[in-house]
């Protein structure tokens, strides 16, 4: 027993060195019951003189937030919040620079092939895009913070001593929710309101419903608001928010009452993204397709100007880009992975903790060319591990995919034209969204 446990304490001390090197042990406190991933089954290959890292394109989940609202019953109101509903709290601020300093580690302060970018922040080889929403955009200013706080005084940022110690201050770029379907992925799109409608008429919606109905008319009671599928979520959110902060819970939130609301988000979130029952590639396309074709541009695009010694005005922004991040939510990344087809083995638990994140890299391997490296860091205390064999269509046993395999396994999920593809299909139907979009 005695050398059980003493093999316990030396894994559990290990994971915790690993996990130091870019998170305070506060910040891995603060959430412990985020299961720890481990890379599936895939063949490594070893990195060889000659590959070469072309580009890195990431997108995150912020860190933690308050809740975005809560219902009438609850005690805690917005004054609990010293910033209000829905906005980064200094934990999460904390989580980001956590993830911060783990990019820095992995693209900064490496060797080999895998060093991609320069010891303090350049800014022809970074660009960072945000969605226009407070606590992302907090998260990137915070990531930042962490990736390159290693600046050089009188150069990178002022030689005064008012200035805050190392804080270089690096752009962030946005645009307005509403014109923005790559970060937003509930961006104005008539089509997907559409298809959710159609899906939420559906057969296996409405029996998913009718099955719950009785739980959704409890939780409707003890709230004191009228509670519907879609919407539970909410409910949700609110609670897991709390109980994190060690705030009073109502006596009706059993341990039983918190699975069910757990896991009656999730399975309503698998319809909403349309990877339930029915299975909608369309929807995939729609809400996740617009981030998919962003970085899949990209790719080409560097690839092309490589092939011209990026000669040429189109070329001279992405011949020496090397970084492109978006923060952005939960329903961003999870809309992204769905679009690889296993994001069930990807995400254990649901919805993408705080600052989830994705990283497609794109590689010109010594001898496989042009090729894709995906990788996944499931919050602000783990390392990104390879999921790249989990995209269909790949290889299942390989950390790289064929660029060209890659995009041929993507087409169906990349909009062509996603103006005319988020036309109504059904113009006599008024467009009108029947429930509350999440945001998170």
């Amino acid at each position: 027993m005695r050398i059980i446990l003493l093999i316990f304490f030396l894994i559990r001390a290990t994971l915790t060195l690993e996990y130091l090197g870019h998170a305070d042990p506060e910040v891995v406190q603060a959430e412990q019951d985020i299961p720890i991933h481990r890379p599936r089954e895939y063949k490594k290959r070893r990195l060889e003189d000659g590959d070469e890292l072309l580009l890195s394109q990431v997108v995150w989940r912020h860190g933690d937030r308050a809740p975005t609202g809560t219902y009438p019953t609850d005690p805690h109101k917005e004054e609990a919040w010293p910033n209000g509903w829905g906005e980064l709290t200094q934990l999460g601020m904390r989580q980001q620079y956590a993830l911060g300093r783990l990019l820095y580690k992995k693209y900064v302060n490496s060797t080999g092939p895998s060093k991609l970018l320069s010891s303090s922040y350049n800014s022809k080889e970074v660009y960072i895009r945000s969605t226009d929403v407070n606590r992302t955009l907090v998260s990137a200013l915070a990531n930042l913070a962490g990736m390159f706080e290693n600046g050089n005084r009188g150069a990178d940022y002022p030689d005064s001593k008012r200035w805050p110690t190392n804080w270089t201050p690096i752009p962030i770029h946005t645009l307005a929710e509403k014109d923005d379907p790559v970060g937003n992925v509930f961006a104005p799109c008539a089509r997907a309101e559409e298809l959710t409608r159609q899906i939420y008429a559906g057969s296996g919606f409405q029996k998913f419903v009718a099955e719950n109905q009785e739980f959704l008319d409890f939780v409707s009671e003890k709230s004191g608001k009228k509670v519907i599928m879609p919407e539970i979520y909410m409910v949700n959110d609110v609670h897991f928010i709390e109980k994190l902060y060690n705030m009073s819970q109502p006596e009706w939130i059993t341990d039983d009452v918190e699975i069910k609301l757990r896991n009656l988000s999730q399975v309503s979130t698998r319809f909403l993204f349309g990877i339930g029952d029915p299975y909608i590639p369309e929807l995939i396309r729609l809400r996740g397709g617009p981030l998919l074709r962003a970085m899949m541009d990209k790719m080409n695009q560097k690839l092309s100007c490589l092939a011209k010694n990026n000669e040429g005005e189109d070329c001279s922004w992405i011949g020496k880009l090397k970084y492109h991040a978006y923060s952005a939510h939960d329903t961003t990344v999870y809309a992204f992975l769905t679009t690889f087809g296993d994001e069930e083995r990807v995400i254990e638990g649901g919805m993408p903790h705080y600052t989830a994140s994705v990283a497609v890299e794109l590689w010109n391997l010594k001898n496989g060319g042009p090729s894709v490296r995906v990788l996944f860091h499931s919050a602000f205390h783990h390392n990104y591990h390879v999921i790249t064999h989990l995209a269909k269509g790949c290889p299942h046993n390989s950390e790289f995919c064929p660029l060209k395999t890659f995009e041929q396994r993507s087409l169906k999920f990349l909009p062509v034209n996603l103006q005319k593809e988020c036309a109504p299909k059904k113009s006599a139907e008024k467009n009108r969204t029947l429930w509350k979009i999440r945001d998170n």
